[in-house]
């Protein structure tokens, strides 16, 4: 009912629609309902008209006011155009609109993702370089599997505001970076709380899972620190340190003592230590340690 509502608002003021989707704050299904709306009644060929730039500067303006200051909303919208405009090829109009959203979208993600990158990087490289002596030569070599999907764990870990380095450790130790559906139902990430049952995995469902993981890990973090004002960790995009990194391994595999009151460890330190010498040098793995070194090794150079 409320699509017909709809419809009919649309075709007495297409400006009481702007102002919908606005105070909707960009639900899921806003490319799809204004690029269809835009579409009716319109038989464009494939060069647009000047109504129809007008239509998409108009959109890019409200679009540039709504992702102003949200990553998460430009990935997502960025996402969404891009997965329509493979599907959706008719009208021509309505692809011609996707596919200028999605690169519009993908340019904004890019430009930022690529301004953080850089300016973090000699922060990664001093942080590299002090933890040298942890067995960076000694190490597991960082595996095809663990960068072949980088872009995508990278812009999103960018967009949620997290580590890259610590989200592809994490799939690492949990499944050796597999891109594939372990037995027991939790798949890359291993998330206890999340079944994504017997699918095969494709990119839509390794994104939705990339997805859960960051925001598990986002609330976990937000929770010790809601218990630890004085003591938060501190873990972003472009920052990380030892000690929250350590803090982390014990939120996210299992803490020792079971309590998020003040200095925490994890329950198993092997998960974060192996392979490290004077620790856990006889390891056969990469710790979450040493497999973040790589990473940003990596990263770096």
């Amino acid at each position: 009912m409320w699509f017909l509502e709809l419809l009919e608002w649309y075709s007495k003021d297409a400006k009481f629609l702007y102002l919908f989707y606005i105070k909707m704050k960009i639900k899921t299904w806003f490319l799809i309902l204004f690029c269809w709306v835009l579409s009716i009644g319109q038989t464009f060929a494939y060069q647009p008209t000047e109504e129809e730039q007008q239509e998409l500067t108009t959109l890019k303006s409200q679009l540039r006011e709504a992702i102003s200051w949200d990553n998460i909303a430009l990935w997502n919208l960025y996402a969404q155009a891009r997965d329509l405009e493979i599907w959706i090829q008719k009208p021509e109009s309505l692809n011609y609109k996707l596919q200028h959203l999605r690169d519009y979208l993908l340019t904004v993600l890019e430009d930022r993702r690529e301004s953080a990158k850089r300016d973090s990087k000699e922060k990664k490289s001093d942080f590299l370089s002090s933890f040298q002596w942890s067995g960076l030569a000694t190490a597991e070599p960082l595996s095809e599997n663990c960068i072949g999907r980088y872009l995508t764990l990278d812009a999103m870990s960018f967009a949620y505001d997290f580590p890259t380095s610590l989200s592809i450790a994490i799939w690492y130790r949990e499944t050796s970076c597999g891109f594939y559906l372990p037995k027991n139902g939790n798949w890359p990430f291993q998330i206890i709380s999340k079944q994504y049952g017997n699918w095969s995995l494709d990119r839509a469902l390794f994104e939705q899972t990339i997805k859960d993981f960051l925001e598990f890990s986002k609330k976990k973090i937000e929770r010790y620190n809601s218990k630890n004002p004085e003591m938060p960790i501190r873990l972003s995009y472009d920052s990380i340190n030892y000690k929250d990194l350590y803090k982390f391994a014990g939120l996210y595999n299992g803490l020792s003592g079971g309590t998020v009151y003040w200095e925490i460890w994890p329950a198993n330190p092997k998960y974060f230590l192996e392979k490290v010498p004077w620790e856990r040098e006889n390891g056969k793995r990469n710790g979450l340690f040493l497999q973040v070194l790589k990473v940003l090794e990596w990263e770096v150079k």
